[in-house]
Formats: structure tokens, sequence, C-alpha cells
């Protein structure tokens, strides 16, 4: 199903009768399932036919034992393989820090370090 060649009335009403597939399937009836949901069994089959709110369609899910269809919907989107391989080439590889830093550590460490080998230590 290509979803971008439909109407979103379509869509909306090929969901609906894809709820009632479900529903059916399960072996729910209609004053069940509203019931549970919270609704009344008018909204539901409003629902059904493609008209209603994404907070009952969601509550339908959660009755029907089917919210996990939602997931994709509310889980982050991750980048591809390919897109952290592009993405690879420029992180970072190390940080440059400060000289000033870096002898001040080297210094306070208590070891007598020179200048000169703290600049060797610092510029391999």
């Amino acid at each position: 199903m290509r979803l971008q060649a439909m109407t979103d009335d379509a869509i909306a009403s090929a969901i609906g009768a894809r709820l009632q597939e479900l529903r059916l399937k399960k072996n729910l009836s209609q004053e069940h399932v509203a019931r549970e949901a919270g609704i009344s069994r008018q909204t539901l089959i409003n629902l059904l036919h493609g008209k209603g709110t994404l907070v009952n369609l969601l509550a339908v899910l959660r009755v029907i034992g089917e919210l996990e269809r939602a997931a994709s919907l509310v889980e982050p989107v991750r980048p591809s393989p390919l897109q952290v391989i592009k993405m690879a080439g420029t992180q970072r590889v190390r940080a440059t820090g400060t000289r000033a830093v870096g002898k001040a550590s080297a210094g306070s460490a208590g070891d007598s370090v020179s200048g000169s080998e703290v600049k060797k230590e610092v510029d391999w």
C-alpha cells in the first residue's frame, strides 16, 4: 500500500478497516472494546470508519493488544548504517587541549620536569 498516493481520508479509512479486522480476529465485541477503552460504542464505530482522535485510537489499540503497532511513531529515528559511516569522517579523533594546562598539570604533579621536557611530551 503506497500511502503517499492516498488521501488523508483514505488512509484513515484503511486504518479503521484494519482496526476492525484486528478486533474481529481477536473475537472482541464492539461493546467490550468500547467499554474497556473508556469510549462510547458510537465513538468506536466512528473510529472504525476512519473518524476519530489519536487518543481514542491508542486506547482501542491498547484494549485489543496491538499498541506496539504505534511504536514506530514513538521511537526516535536512528541513522542508517550508511549515515553513520558518512558521519564517522567528521567525528573528532583527539582533543588539542591548551598548552598552558598541559604545563601546569605536568609541573603541579610534583615532578621536576623542565619546560623542554614538557614540550617534548606535548608535541610528540
